[in-house]
């Protein structure tokens, strides 16, 4: 089905925004209908009208199973039970039952509702009613949705398994959650993992389903700080959404998390135990059944529906953003390097490595764009010098020399200001990104100079261009996708046609290879070869390119898929922290990013979508783009020293940490890894003011 079927050629926004938007929204759970909730003493049954041939339902075997024993890192005997008695209250469905356990009789009952997001909403409590503490108990919400005949539905766990995550378990699959659909997996995951805490599959072109949870910590745990467990059970013939108290399992282990960049680490004794007569543990949480037609599209509906409930939005508690842009500038003035052979922004601190190192990690390049199109004179009483060092900077860049590598012409994107020599490292995502940033800064200044920077800019361009329009051209990854963009602003700027088709070139690829996610967005940083946010982000940039130069339909409907790739990465929700550095600065997580399915941390790298987000609100007439671009803008500036601007890398919100050699999880959630600061982190908040001052937005509002 074409994802936008009558919109007319030039899709402009404004003229257009309302029919836009209600075409889009339909693929989002913005314009749904609701499901039909039926609940007897046989269980429960969710059904879509659009889609009668398949349902959400509960396990035969019951409603409600609780788990008792353990061994080996799973409860050795499961006990059911189906509803006794089933009435109706106002717009509540209510269940109750009993589950009888070898420790005594737990009294259990249930609210449904069907809510106009086209969900239905759940509420739990188990009522323990044993005459003795309990042994090792796991409870458990179970729903499953029946697969067809050589049919596996695709898992979608936001920030953790996309598709199967094919990219990453090709490379790696000791490094990646990995997924198969063989009867018996399992991949449980701590809910404090998830940016968005759901767990959902997709029938392909059919029906997606999701159970969405209201994550919690957990009382009565035979482990420190143990929260409940989100995910997928394989059956035969079904795959099961379900959450139970603390239990995980990924890549065919059980008692196990994804806590190091290379590895998973135990995770044992995730249970509940001792509990005491008379205790009682409420579950919130919420179903989904929808129809999803377009391949690779289904999960939208359960991120939007997800953003919906949690309703992310700025707040006072959170920075000002005039402080945190004043704090990132006085990081960039402090890295300033000049002597009598170069000149350029540095990496810091000067302990590390003497270098001056364009695109990705340190974007030395973005400094000299920023500080050339950004007013200066609420960061600096010398606006002039800074604006003229920016100058310098570039002139510098800019006389990098031409290099051979294995992928085509290119520049070296390290100078080491010690040894003053170009080092021979350089790769094609650095190199776009590079050229993005200087096509930026030649478009939005009428430096004297600027000619001269364009000379290196096209040199590079060209080989670029050469290179994708050969017919044997096929990148490895999604990461040449971030030479969509240079390639169609360079175009614009200078007239060139090449260039230009070199671009529909490359988006058209990547569409093509992307959008139904058989292989999802992946490869777009170079610490992991799996799928990732930026991957999505290389994509989104280039498709937003083409549109604003083209207005093509087809590239709305491309970067509206790439900016909710995005978007699952994103957090809606505030972690509870244990002690430590992130809960010294009651550190809110909403608005923050996950990395990839291999490295599991916070970072701040969303900031830099957040113009692009602003833009698709105008382009759909979806204004929730624009409310998690301010939260993401804002939010991100925590944990930035006020005074120097220097922002750690990475922010350990759940069991997770990149580079300690621990052997075990404890003492990982809550951490801050404040030495590794990077550019980058700087330069993102430098790119998304610029960008948001040359749409015209102020960023100081939010």
């Amino acid at each position: 089905m074409p994802y936008l079927p009558s919109m007319p050629t030039r899709c402009i926004a404004r003229t257009v925004a309302t029919f836009c938007f209600l075409a889009i929204a339909s693929q989002t759970g913005s314009a749904q209908t609701a499901p039909s909730l039926s609940i007897d003493q046989d269980g429960l049954k969710l059904i879509h009208s659009d889609h009668a041939a398949s349902a959400l339902h509960s396990p035969t075997e019951g409603l409600w199973s609780i788990g008792t024993g353990w061994s080996e890192n799973a409860s050795t005997a499961w006990h059911h039970g189906q509803p006794d008695h089933v009435e109706r209250r106002g717009p509540w469905s209510i269940a109750t039952g009993t589950v009888s356990t070898v420790d005594g009789v737990w009294e259990i009952r249930d609210l449904y509702r069907v809510m106009p997001l086209g969900v239905v909403q759940a509420k739990r409590r188990w009522h323990y009613t044993g005459e003795k503490p309990s042994g090792p108990v796991v409870l458990s919400v179970r729903f499953v949705i029946d697969s067809a005949k050589n049919e596996t539905p695709q898992p979608f766990l936001p920030g953790i398994n996309y598709y199967g995550n094919p990219s990453g378990t090709r490379i790696d699959d000791t490094r990646v959650p990995t997924w198969s659909g063989r009867p018996g997996e399992e991949a449980l995951y701590e809910e404090h993992r998830y940016p968005l805490p759901f767990a959902a599959v997709e029938q392909t072109g059919k029906a997606v389903a999701a159970i969405h949870s209201r994550p919690s910590r957990l009382p009565f745990a035979a482990r420190e700080d143990l929260w409940w467990s989100l995910g997928l059970v394989a059956g035969e013939g079904t795959v099961g959404m379900t959450l139970r108290s603390g239990p995980t399992a990924s890549n065919g282990q059980r008692g196990v998390v994804k806590a190091r960049q290379t590895m998973f680490l135990p995770y044992e004794d995730a249970h509940l135990v001792d509990i005491p007569p008379g205790a009682i543990i409420e579950k919130e949480f919420w179903l989904q059944f929808t129809p999803a037609t377009d391949p690779g599209h289904g999960f939208r509906h359960p991120l939007w529906t997800s953003i919906d409930l949690f309703d992310p939005r700025t707040d006072r508690s959170l920075p000002r953003p005039a402080d945190v842009m004043a704090a990132k500038m006085n990081d960039t003035f402090d890295r300033w390097h000049e002597d009598d052979q170069c000149a350029g922004f540095r990496t810091r601190p000067p302990g590390s490595n003497p270098w001056i190192m364009m695109g990705w990690a340190d974007r030395a390049e973005v400094a000299p764009r920023a500080l050339l199109g950004m007013d200066l004179r609420p960061y600096t009483d010398q606006p002039d010098k800074w604006k003229q060092r920016a100058a310098d900077a570039l002139d510098f860049l800019t006389s990098a020399p031409t290099r051979k590598a294995p992928y085509g012409d290119g520049f070296p994107i390290v100078y080491d200001y010690q040894s003053h020599r170009w080092l021979p490292l350089q790769n094609p995502l650095s190199q776009a990104q590079t050229l993005h940033a200087m096509v930026d800064a030649i478009t939005e200044t009428d430096h004297p100079h600027r000619d001269q920077w364009m000379r290196f800019v096209a040199t590079h361009l060209d080989a670029i261009a050469e290179r994708i329009l050969k017919s044997d051209w096929r990148p490895v990854s999604t990461n040449e996708a971030f030479a969509i963009a240079p390639l169609v602003k360079g175009s614009s700027y200078a007239s060139n046609d090449r260039w230009m088709a070199a671009a529909i070139k490359l988006a058209d690829h990547t569409i093509e290879r992307h959008l139904d996610m058989k292989e999802p967005y992946w490869g777009g940083t170079l610490d992991a070869r799996c799928e990732d946010k930026e991957g999505a982000w290389a994509a989104l940039q280039g498709f937003a390119a083409l549109y604003r130069a083209s207005r093509d339909p087809r590239y709305l409907r491309a970067a509206v898929h790439a900016g909710d790739v995005c978007l699952s990465y994103l957090y809606v929700w505030d972690v509870t922290l244990p002690p430590g550095r992130l809960a010294d600065h009651d550190l809110k997580t909403r608005g923050w990013t996950g990395v990839s399915v291999q490295n599991q941390h916070l970072d701040v790298f969303g900031v830099v979508f957040t113009p692009t987000l602003w833009e698709l609100a105008d382009w759909t007439g979806d204004q929730r783009y624009r409310q998690l671009a301010k939260i993401m803008f804002v939010s991100c500036g925590q944990m930035t020293d006020l005074a120097t601007g220097v922002q750690g890398e990475q922010l350990l919100q759940t069991n997770y940490e990149q580079h300690d050699p621990r052997d075990v999880v404890e003492g990982m959630r809550g951490d801050y890894a404040e030495r590794w600061n990077i550019y980058w982190i700087t330069a993102h908040f430098l790119t998304a003011a610029a960008d948001f001052e040359k749409l015209g937005v102020d960023w100081r509002s939010f």
